[in-house]
């Protein structure tokens, strides 16, 4: 007798991990934000947090390294949603619209800062966790590339500029320059710190071109 096949409703153990992993950011982020480290806190508070067993959270995560890694990949994806505003960027938009691109990246890092913040952290002694943060930041310069290299081919950006190259400097700069400036910023400086970028970028790529 054939096997049924599982129902198209049912969702996977994929989509499962990944909803158990967006309930995980919305309870750890509240407590990194009252000031614990991450490492600090317990697999057994993390579990109570969203009320779930033990076994049930080593069904969908080896460690709480693996869940860091999968809460990072879950705010990598709201990050990516908010970077595609620039790397959609009309060829014709001029630097106010350039300054509207990137303030959806100002806004989505500083709502997720206590929790990128716990991954660049743990980053730094777990090989995991590590891999994921630079998969996830290599996947935003080859975004930055394609729309670097699209807007010289319609002449809104520099010609001399290596795309690559340039994709992963700018990159790294907003990288550090959110977690080390704009996270801990006020509303107000924050607002100044968006202008400051917004003529880095204006004046490397597209001053002139647009």
């Amino acid at each position: 007798m054939a096997r049924s096949s599982a129902s198209p409703l049912q969702p996977s153990h994929a989509e499962r991990r990944a909803l158990l992993s967006r309930h995980f950011v919305d309870a750890v982020e509240p407590l990194l934000e009252a000031g614990e480290q991450y490492a600090d806190i317990s697999v057994e508070r993390l579990i109570k947090a969203v009320d779930i067993s033990r076994s049930t959270f080593y069904v969908y995560f080896e460690d709480k390294g693996e869940l860091l890694s999968a809460m990072a990949e879950d705010v990598t994806r709201d990050l990516a949603d908010a970077g595609s505003a620039w790397f959609e960027l009309a060829h014709d938009a001029g630097k106010d619209g350039l300054r509207e691109a990137l303030r959806p990246l100002f806004d989505t890092y500083r709502r997720h800062q206590a929790l990128l913040g716990a991954v660049s952290e743990v980053a730094s002694y777990d090989a995991r966790v590590r891999e994921r943060h630079l998969a996830l930041v290599q996947t935003a310069i080859s975004g930055l590339e394609r729309h670097l290299i699209d807007a010289q081919a319609a002449g809104a950006a520099a010609p001399e500029l290596d795309p690559r190259r340039t994709a992963a400097w700018l990159t790294w700069m907003h990288e550090r320059g959110l977690h080390q400036l704009a996270a801990p910023a006020s509303p107000e400086e924050a607002g100044r710190l968006l202008d400051a970028m917004t003529d880095l970028v204006w004046r490397a790529l597209y001053s002139g071109y647009r």
